[in-house]
């Protein structure tokens, strides 16, 4: 397969068959090892998350398929390891149908049960860590009064703030000493009139 440089603008995802592939959770899983690890053959990626080999090369072939992942040069002709296309995904919440808008809604839930499994992941570890890690652990709530619109420009000035070291996942020479992944996660919703 022809090398690709990684795309630095996130992949939207719009085809309905690719949203219901992306609602699986070892997908998810997978991305999350190819970004931190970088480029992973399905033996590795199942070492690495107690999965089957057979069970992660069939879910990067599917993530493959719809252009999530690829393979990765190797100069090895047993191994095939695979990367990501890109560092970042997209979907839109609002589809133009019904058979659309059922695959987003499912790709939400996985996701955001995929984000918050992770949440709670560090929650429970939290102890294990330094406590210079432990100190500076971001965790942040506010609730307000909003318009549609403010609501969207405040994810807008989040989303670009959040992007600041963006460079630092496809160029490890960008990384400082001591840093080490980390997760940042941005939701804002509107609540519902019923408080209860």
């Amino acid at each position: 397969m022809a090398s690709r440089k990684q795309r630095p603008d996130p992949v939207e995802i719009v085809d309905p068959a690719a949203m219901r592939a992306l609602a699986h959770p070892l997908k998810w899983t997978l991305m999350d090892v190819l970004l931190v690890e970088g480029p992973a053959t399905a033996t590795r990626c199942a070492e690495l998350i107690g999965e089957s080999q057979a069970n992660c090369s069939f879910h990067l072939r599917q993530l493959a398929r719809y252009g999530l992942v690829e393979a990765a040069p190797t100069a090895s002709k047993k191994e095939r390891p695979w990367r990501l296309t890109s560092t970042d995904q997209s979907w839109s919440a609002i589809q133009p149908d019904e058979r659309r808008t059922r695959a987003v809604a499912e790709l939400e839930r996985v996701f955001v049960e995929h984000e918050m499994t992770k949440l709670m992941r560090w929650e429970r570890t939290a102890a294990t860590y330094p406590k210079a890690w432990r100190a500076a652990a971001l965790r942040s709530a506010a609730q307000t009064w909003l318009t549609d619109s403010e609501l969207a420009d405040l994810g807008r000035q989040i989303t670009e703030l959040m992007q600041t070291y963006r460079d630092r996942l496809s160029d490890p020479t960008k990384r400082p000493p001591g840093s080490r992944p980390v997760r940042l996660l941005a939701v804002g919703y509107p609540l519902p009139e019923d408080p209860t």
